[in-house]
């Protein structure tokens, strides 16, 4: 199931960049590194809360080569708790679409998984776990000068945690 899920968001992003790159005006980003901070929510449970950043290039063409670290808080329940990490690269291509940048990407990296739970009479226990993780996904973006404002809408897939992650961000590119 989640290799289907894997291979069709690929070939869904794959289609957008070669559509866009037919006829694809020279985005504001090329020729330039960027950093941004990303703030949001995923949508399911044991996910929630989520801090990040991003750094990347945007090449000439208009692809874009970067990566990025996000942490989830999770839930905390009794003494159980929850949170998941997720690091790795992204690939997309940025679309001029009037005053905003639209950049559908997808990233690959790592995630992981820690739990912890309290155990009467035992003191706690907890454990992490690293998963491969994919999360296609579309940043819109829209230029002040040299800095940006935007949305960030992303799909999280992790073994059978898959999430639905919304985040606001900005940033600066050199």
């Amino acid at each position: 199931m989640i290799r289907t899920q894997i291979i069709a968001g690929t070939v869904c992003l794959l289609s957008l960049f070669a559509a866009g790159a037919a006829h694809a005006d020279e985005s504001p980003t090329a020729g330039h590194a960027s950093v941004a901070g990303l703030l949001g929510y995923g949508f399911k449970d044991g996910v929630g809360l989520g801090l990040g950043a991003r750094g990347g290039y945007t090449l000439p063409m208009n692809v874009y080569i970067g990566g990025t670290l996000v942490y989830h808080l999770g839930k905390s329940e009794g003494g159980f708790s929850e949170h998941i990490t997720y690091l790795g690269v992204e690939g997309g291509y940025d679309l001029v679409a009037g005053p905003v940048i639209v950049r559908p990407y997808v990233g690959l990296g790592d995630a992981i998984v820690t739990v912890k739970t309290d155990v009467a009479g035992f003191g706690s226990l907890s454990g992490s776990a690293g998963n491969f993780a994919v999360w296609p996904g579309a940043t819109v973006l829209y230029p002040l000068g040299n800095a940006f404002v935007g949305g960030d809408a992303r799909f999280l897939i992790v073994n059978d945690l898959n999430a639905l992650s919304l985040f606001a961000t900005a940033g600066y590119q050199f």
